[in-house]
Formats: C-alpha cells, structure tokens, sequence
C-alpha cells in the first residue's frame, strides 16, 4: 500500500479568507500527533469558488480520474449535494462534506459513502430556542440578516422555541446590503413589541455592525439576546464592543477546560503560531476521523459508514460519533456568556445541555424544503 493520497476542494471565503490553510493546518496536525500513522497523507488541493456549482462535481471527478484520490473532503451547496454524493457512490470512492451545519439534511444527502461534518448549528438553534423559552421568557423578537436567516437555523430556533411556549411576536432582517442598515427597525421594533429577549442571527461584518449598534442603543444590558455562535466568533469579534447580556449555544467553545481541547489549542498554536478558530477545529476532526478509519493494511474503507459503526471518537468538543444520517453528533451543547477580559473576546462555558435528542429532531424535520441560498454557510 502507497502513501495515502486526500483531495481537498476549498470554496474562496469572505469570512474566513485564509480557510484552506485553517483546514490543512488542522488535518496535518491530526496526522502528526497519532501514533499509529507512520507516513502523513499527500492532499491535493483544488478550489471550487462558491463551491455551488459544477465546478464542485469537476473537480471532484478529476481528483478521482487524474490523481486516483482515496479520499476526498469537500465544501458543497445543499443543492448539489446529492449528485455529489451519486459522484462519489459510483466511484466508490469515500467522501467527507464538510459544512457548518446551517441545513437539516435528509435521505437524499445520506449515503454510505458520505460523511456530514458539522459543528451543528441548526441543532443548537433548536436547543437555544427551548432554552431561552425555559430561562430568558416567553416573547422574543427575532432578528437576522439577509443571507444567515435563509437557513434552517431560523426555523430551528422558532421550533424550539415554540415547543416551550414561546413566541415570537415579530421579526426583523437586515438589509441586503449590510452597509446601508441602521438597524432603526429593529429598535422601533422593541420598542413597540417589548420583547424579553432578542434572538439574533448575524456573522461576520453584518455582526460587527449589529453588536456595535446594539451596544451604542438603550437597551444593551436592559434586554438579553441570546444569538447564534457565528455572532461571537473570537476570530472576527476582536475589539470589546461593551456589549452585555449576551449568551450563546454551541456545540464548541474555545474557552472549554477539557483535557482534549487544551491539548488542541496547545499543539495548534505551537506547530503554527497563530490561534485557533472553526475552520482548523473541523479540520483536526476530520483528520482524527480519518485516523479512526484507516484499516490496518493503511487504506480507507469506502463505505465510510461501515468503517465508523459504533465508533466513539475522542474530539476537542467532546466524544463525537456519526448518526444515522452520517452526520457528526456530539454529546451534549454548551451554554456560553461572551465577555471581554480587557484582551480578547472569550465565550466562557456557563452550563451544557444534553444533546442526545438531535437524532430524533432530524428524523422529524428531515423534509424541511431547502430554502434560501445555494452557497454553503458561512463560506462566501
């Protein structure tokens, strides 16, 4: 058996210039800290743009024709997910599609031979929609952007929420051009509907001039906003904002104390010299993903499904495993406070929330119609 050979296809990203780096920073950190592979891969980049149109199903194709890949990780719009997956089915070859976790996926994207990575948005958008109903009150006005709230973590929050007795009395979203918003909507919105909370869901520069706009109003500190996590990504949240009362569920924090994302953290900033982020946390998942799934002759089993049964991998966010939809679920979310510490942002851990309910949340929701944009979330 040769040297491994993995195809990477990155999308170019607004949010995360430096994405294709992030993500190789982490899977070649992943191979060099285990102790069972003795040769690193090679990974064969390839670009894909927005990584929604059919230049995702090329270059997949010629990774497979032209460089006889054994693997392929992959970035994909929602849309054209399923012929990539009927791609990679009749190559027999495995893939990894990689994705925040903005969409509920169905039966047409599962498949043997594909996995799902996620950091599982949408799941915790439905626990943060129960758990703002359970301790932050009944009536929220929810408040997203053009491009995050087309996804399903809109529809998660309401769902959760609503399940608990909550209601959503109005809602408000942002220009599509983030430069002209002045947010006067929302706080006329407020201040008419009284909410006890808002639910924001904004990234990247539409969340810079959100908290800047929420801190500068007369309600920052008077009503609570529970947001998604895009919100208070350390890596884009870099100046304090004096925002307060702000509270976010994910299925991560960099601010964890266990043992195996100070590990991480640790080994990461060592080998490279810059922080963490999302991106190179996926990436060193991946690559101990893979780890996990290298026989003993040094290949990688096609139908990644069968190579993962059962498995219970040891991840910086937890215990992760792979459902009945090949998605990654991990054990439980945590309850984060974003706080400054006269340095840098941190989304400090404050509870966690058991998550073994998703599975079951997917099977229901499953046929949720694929709405809104086309380009992965979070990528452009």
């Amino acid at each position: 058996m040769g040297r491994l050979k993995i195809g990477i296809l990155i999308p170019k990203s607004d949010m995360y210039p430096t994405l294709g780096m992030d993500l190789l920073n982490g899977l070649k950190l992943a191979f060099s800290k285990s102790e069972s592979i003795q040769e690193s891969p090679s990974f064969i980049v390839e670009n894909i743009g927005v990584a929604a149109d059919d230049q995702v199903l090329k270059s997949a194709e010629k990774l497979i024709l032209q460089e006889d890949v054994d693997l392929t990780l992959s970035f994909c719009g929602v849309l054209l997910l399923p012929q990539l997956a009927r791609l990679q089915e009749q190559y027999k070859r495995p893939l990894i599609h990689l994705d925040l976790g903005g969409r509920v996926y169905n039966e047409e994207h599962c498949n043997p031979y594909v996995l799902h990575h996620t950091l599982n948005l949408w799941q915790s958008s439905f626990a943060a929609g129960q758990y703002a109903a359970e301790h932050m009150g009944k009536k929220c006005l929810l408040a997203v952007s053009f491009y995050d709230g087309a996804y399903h973590m809109t529809e998660a929050f309401n769902l959760g929420f609503t399940s608990k007795g909550g209601n959503i009395t109005r809602f408000f979203v942002g220009n599509a051009d983030y430069k002209l918003e002045t947010f006067e909507g929302l706080f006329q919105g407020i201040q008419e509907e009284e909410p006890d909370f808002i639910y924001g869901i904004f990234s990247y520069k539409e969340g810079d001039k959100f908290l800047k706009a929420f801190a500068n109003s007369d309600y920052n500190g008077k009503i609570p906003i529970m947001a998604n996590p895009s919100l208070t990504d350390e890596a884009i949240a870099t100046e304090d904002y004096g925002i307060q009362k702000l509270e976010t569920i994910a299925s991560w924090s960099f601010d964890d104390g266990s043992p195996a994302m100070r590990e991480f953290i640790s080994n990461y900033t060592a080998q490279y010299d810059i922080p963490v982020n999302i991106i190179s946390l996926m990436g060193y998942e991946v690559g101990i993903t893979i780890v996990e799934s290298i026989s003993s002759e040094g290949t990688i089993m096609a139908r990644l499904q069968d190579a993962l049964n059962g498995k219970s991998i040891e991840s910086p966010r937890g215990l992760l495993r792979y459902n009945s939809f090949n998605e990654s679920q991990l054990d439980e979310f945590k309850i984060r406070k974003f706080e400054f510490n006269e340095v840098q942002y941190h989304n400090n851990i404050t509870g966690t929330i058991d998550s073994s309910f998703t599975e079951k949340l997917q099977e229901e929701l499953k046929d949720l119609p694929a709405n809104g944009w086309q380009n992965p979330y979070l990528c452009t």
